[in-house]
């Protein structure tokens, strides 16, 4: 009998249904926890990679549109006066800039253009060249385009160089409580005061700037880099002086 006993034990040994439900329980958790971290690595991974080169086309757009500006010149210089005054101001149109605005500005530059001298003359070297934000649409992230007249017809048209400098540039939805406006303009001006020769800045919102006088302009560009969340803004700045400036 005690043989028995044994042999009937020994047959129901073994993993119960209740055990082997539990045991799938816990493999589940498990497996939820592994993949919801996986995935939340993944998207982490993407959002830093989509993160970085947003910082990085945004960094690329203000070194071109700094180097371009740097290099804008004036289709004639002025002449410098023989006796200086304490209110410096050009003796001859200091024709760089065509248009200055918040978010357009178009010059003459030589930059990259073959047949210029290292002094950026030269036959047909200069050409008119703009930077400006197209502001259509209603949706607050812009693009920012370079654009240059190279098909030798008069105006901007289609048959002109262009490219994209920045995406999802949000300036025109930024307040700038400095400047007192809604919004916080990408290009800035910076010039004397014809009276006390102080140096000021405008960006020429309301046109009534005149353009012989800048010196500088000073570049901010606010791009948004979380299109999917909660805003996430890249700020550049700094401020530009054309190379032939110092005779202004």
């Amino acid at each position: 009998m005690q043989a028995q006993l044994r042999k009937k034990r020994h047959s129901q040994a073994g993993i119960t249904l209740i055990e082997l439900l539990i045991a799938m329980i816990i493999l589940g958790v498990v497996s939820t926890m592994l993949i919801a971290g996986w995935i939340n690595l993944q998207r982490a991974s993407v959002f830093a990679i989509q993160d970085n080169n947003a910082r990085a086309d945004a960094r690329d757009g203000l070194s071109r549109m700094t180097v371009e500006l740097r290099d804008a010149q004036p289709t004639s210089m002025p002449t410098s006066t023989a006796s200086p005054t304490a209110t410096p101001m050009p003796s001859a149109t200091w024709d760089v800039y065509t248009v200055a605005g918040p978010w357009e500005v178009d010059f003459y530059s030589a930059y990259n253009q073959s047949g210029a001298n290292a002094d950026g003359t030269g036959t047909g070297a200069l050409k008119l060249t703009r930077i400006y934000l197209d502001t259509s649409g209603s949706k607050p992230q812009k693009t920012l385009y370079w654009q240059r007249d190279t098909d030798g017809v008069a105006g901007w048209t289609s048959g002109d160089r262009k490219f994209v400098l920045a995406k999802n540039v949000v300036n025109q939805s930024i307040p700038n409580p400095t400047a007192s406006t809604s919004y916080t303009a990408i290009f800035t001006y910076g010039y004397r005061d014809s009276v006390s020769g102080a140096y000021l800045t405008n960006d020429n919102q309301s046109g009534s700037l005149d353009l012989t006088q800048v010196i500088s302009v000073q570049i901010r560009l606010i791009t948004d880099v979380n299109l999917a969340h909660t805003p996430k803004y890249i700020d550049l700045s700094t401020t530009v002086r054309p190379r032939d400036a110092s005779t202004n």
